[in-house]
């Protein structure tokens, strides 16, 4: 699983347990819909400012966002 993959997997499942669809989240973090479902499928990677905008959303740190998937590359650094 690459980097990508997993910081998408957290943003995904904070968004879940938030009880927050993909519309209301991309509408409160000011992105657009499209860009955060590529975000959620690993597709691509989100600079610190839409990390920091996705947080404040979802109402978490941004390291609630990145922890998750460092921990996954401490296991295997070659998933970047």
């Amino acid at each position: 699983m690459s980097l990508k993959d997993s910081i998408g997997q957290a943003i995904s499942s904070t968004r879940d347990k938030k009880g927050m669809t993909q519309e209301q989240l991309s509408g409160t973090a000011g992105i657009s819909n499209r860009f955060l479902q590529n975000l959620e499928a690993g597709e691509h990677s989100p600079s610190f400012a839409t990390l920091f905008k996705l947080s404040r959303a979802l109402k978490v740190t941004p390291d609630e966002l990145i922890l998750p998937a460092w921990k996954k590359w401490l296991k295997n650094p070659k998933d970047i």
